[in-house]
């Protein structure tokens, strides 16, 4: 009978160690995004896009994070992917400058490979943006892996010091660009 209940324990750690080599081990917030059409933006933001661009030429988002709801329009300039994030009263939370991953400083770059490989080894970047906050700088860098709970995860880095500061699950709920 001790026999059996040595077996059993080892058994039970064994596999507890194996869940728990297959998750995670940093928190994973989770951000829900919606590909929207310019009809469903609240008017407040309507009124804040960037007059100088045929609203045709957009592409609308909202996110919901937290519980905080958000709304992204996506645009071109000079060959440039650019994109400006509002809350509901049509405030600029932050801009974002698309860029690739060989463009960012070397040394955030090597901080930035040591936690995705850390985490998520083999994950495939898919892109890369510049982020301007009221505040500061950042670096978000979007990847897929077959572990990661959505499919599709964002790493954010203070852009400055390269400090890691979390991961987020991204969902998407509609794979289409609309109008």
């Amino acid at each position: 009978m001790i026999q059996i209940a040595i077996i059993v324990s080892f058994l039970s750690l064994f596999l507890l160690n194996a869940c728990a080599a297959t998750t995670p081990s940093i928190y994973h917030n989770t951000e829900v995004e919606h590909f929207i059409r310019v009809g469903d933006l609240p008017p407040k933001v309507l009124r804040a896009l960037p007059k100088e661009y045929n609203r045709k030429e957009f592409t609308y988002k909202r996110k919901l994070k937290n519980g905080t709801t958000s709304y992204d329009v996506d645009y071109e300039k000079g060959g440039e992917k650019f994109s400006i994030a509002y809350d509901e009263q049509g405030i600029v939370l932050e801009e974002e400058k698309k860029v690739e991953f060989s463009e960012i400083p070397y040394d955030l770059r090597i901080k930035a490979e040591k936690i995705l490989s850390e985490h998520y080894p083999g994950y495939k970047i898919i892109l890369v943006e510049e982020v301007y906050t009221p505040d500061e700088m950042l670096l978000e860098i979007f990847f897929s892996h077959p572990k990661a709970k959505t499919g599709f995860v964002e790493a954010i880095f203070e852009y400055q010091s390269g400090a890691f500061r979390e991961f987020v699950n991204i969902k998407m709920k509609s794979i289409e660009t609309l109008n």
